[in-house]
């Protein structure tokens, strides 16, 4: 296992590999970083609040998710622009994590920052306008699809719960919320996640030091320990997707801790859904 950048986050979440450059954000730090794989050049934008997930459109350009709006961002130019703003009425709540889907929608969904009651939503953006399509989560986290489309994933930290729902790709629907993993039997909560080709889900344990896969029934069949404590998201990069790039987060006596690691797997990730102007 490798560090990837001497960037130290204070909360280091939401990475994306595009292009041979990895994406990723410090929640609490404000900050977008833009890393070049190969040049190992490295672009910091300054966010104006709580900056929490990205969804890339090109290399300069990404939607990203800040405290309760949806902004556009040009990376280069240092700007962001808010397109549509949810929950503002909601002061305990923010956006949280968030992903695109394979036409380009992007889904994202909030959170009770008290982690005390299921205030939290995940909401569907089009590039136009924002639908809600799921309610009463406590911390709407880490989500995917199936390799196939058919099927969409979503996490609820505090619950400790991973949810599977039927997906509509053509009309971007979700139904049918079930069940699919319990992390009552196990170290920390689930957090950001990630598709591999073989539509396994790889997990981060916030508060439990590792990485996690498991079968599309449910069933845990592997863990990749790391030296830090709070591990807060993963994602598959690299030009044949088979090297896995971990976020982290910060904590005293850990002097990894807020680093970006990366893994060689042994099964290759899905490509990176791009968003759509």
């Amino acid at each position: 296992m490798e560090v990837v950048s001497k960037y130290r986050a204070i909360l280091a979440e939401g990475p994306v590999y595009f292009e041979g450059r990895l994406f990723w954000v410090d929640i609490e730090g404000k900050r977008v970083i833009r890393k070049d794989l190969q040049s190992g050049d490295e672009l910091i934008v300054e966010a104006p609040d709580l900056v929490s997930s990205l969804c890339v459109i090109d290399g300069r350009r990404a939607y990203a998710t800040v405290r309760h709006g949806i902004y556009l961002v040009d990376l280069e130019g240092k700007t962001f622009k808010e397109l549509v703003e949810v929950e503002a009425e909601l002061e305990k709540n923010r956006f949280n994590d968030g992903k695109c889907d394979k036409v380009g929608r992007y889904w994202a969904g909030t959170m009770n920052m008290e982690k005390s009651a299921p205030t939290g939503s995940l909401y569907k953006f089009d590039g136009k306008g924002v639908e809600k399509m799921v309610e009463g989560l406590t911390v709407s986290n880490g989500l995917g699809w199936d390799p196939d489309d058919r099927l969409m994933y979503l996490i609820d930290s505090p619950a400790r719960k991973v949810y599977a729902f039927d997906f509509d790709l053509k009309r971007g629907k979700v139904w049918n919320r079930r069940e699919l993993i319990s992390f009552s039997n196990d170290v920390g909560n689930p957090d950001g996640m990630a598709v591999d080709e073989e539509g396994f889900l790889w997990m981060a344990h916030w508060g439990g030091g590792k990485v996690s896969r498991w079968s599309p029934q449910g069933r845990k069949v592997l863990e990749v320990r790391l030296p830090v404590t709070y591990v807060s998201s993963v994602t598959f990069g690299g030009p044949e997707l088979d090297t896995l790039y971990i976020t982290t987060a910060k904590k005293d006596g850990e002097p990894l801790s807020g680093m970006v690691f990366k893994e060689k797997t042994r099964v290759k990730g899905l490509a990176t859904n791009i968003g759509r102007l």
